[in-house]
């Protein structure tokens, strides 16, 4: 299973950058919003689909893993639901470990293996996963299989 936690994500938006007198707005994005969990659980499927379909496949990709960390919800119950009993147990988590080879168990999300896939524009990682996807299909061998092995 995987590990809830409640997040409030800070956000600033800028509606006319180049207006010499720009109009900024500061809001608060609530992780726990319907909405939000429906685009993070679709994101989570499209990655242990990616993890999937790259370890039946052979295809060198960053997989991304998280060992189980040992947590004791009881041992939180004295901080108030939401955003700091989320950030407490964020805090004690085991560090994530990425391996090019073997998908690894995400321990936090509750999946057997998971690539970040869903923002190449932010991400290398996901960019590297985008490029090594198609050249499987097109050619048949990922696109830096070599590298990543050292051959």
């Amino acid at each position: 299973g995987a590990v809830e936690t409640a997040t409030l994500e800070t956000r600033i938006k800028v509606s006319n950058p180049e207006d010499p007198d720009p109009s900024i707005n500061l809001y608060v994005e609530n992780q726990a919003d319907p909405a939000m969990r429906l685009v993070s659980e679709m994101m989570i499927l499209c990655g242990e689909a990616i993890a999937t379909f790259g370890s039946l496949n052979n295809i060198p990709l960053p997989y991304r893993g998280q060992p189980q960390s040992d947590i004791n919800l009881s041992e939180f119950s004295h901080l108030p639901e939401g955003p700091v009993r989320s950030f407490a147990l964020v805090k004690i988590m085991r560090a994530a470990e990425i391996d090019f080879r073997n998908p690894a168990r995400h321990g936090v999300l509750g999946v057997p293996g998971y690539v970040q896939f869903t923002s190449p524009i932010r991400r290398y990682l996901d960019l590297l996963a985008h490029y090594q996807m198609p050249a499987m299909k097109l050619f048949g061998k990922p696109a830096i299989k070599q590298e990543i092995d050292g051959n």
